[in-house]
């Protein structure tokens, strides 16, 4: 059974989802769709979540369920490692993952993040599949220009 936690941040309000104790997604909704429910991922993925809104995290420990292809994962994986603040071009992203270019399967991939933050396709920075307006203060705050 899924279990749904509700987080508002400075970007909107976020959705999480939880099934068999791990995350199967994290979504951007403009109202809660579904009961609250507790469990300690759920809490805990809202306490990491909040302290990286506050500047105080860098980075998610967290369990994440993918159901996708194993490319996905493999670019998912690679995502997770762009360290905090900085930001990667999607043809540099394709080099880390493979010898040939795979752009247009990164397109997809980040379209389809079903962890969005956590999996920081934001750092990308030739990718539209944020809202810019997140997007770009998602970036700010990693960069500190926000407080």
């Amino acid at each position: 059974m899924k279990k749904y936690a509700y987080l508002h941040t400075a970007i909107g309000l976020l959705e999480l989802e939880e099934m068999d104790e791990k995350l199967v997604a994290l979504n951007f909704v403009k109202y809660h769709q579904h009961p609250q429910t507790s469990s300690l991922l759920l809490q805990e993925a809202k306490w990491q979540l909040e302290a990286y809104f506050e500047g105080k995290r860098k980075y998610f420990d967290l369990p994440l369920s993918f159901e996708t292809s194993s490319l996905y994962k493999k670019i998912y994986s690679a995502l997770i490692g762009v360290s905090y603040a900085t930001t990667i071009e999607k043809n540099q992203l394709s080099k880390l993952i493979s010898k040939k270019d795979i752009t247009k399967e990164i397109d997809e991939a980040l379209k389809d993040n079903p962890f969005p933050i956590i999996v920081p396709s934001h750092r990308v920075v030739d990718d539209n599949s944020l809202d810019l307006k997140a997007k770009r203060w998602l970036l700010e705050h990693e960069k500190g220009i926000l407080a």
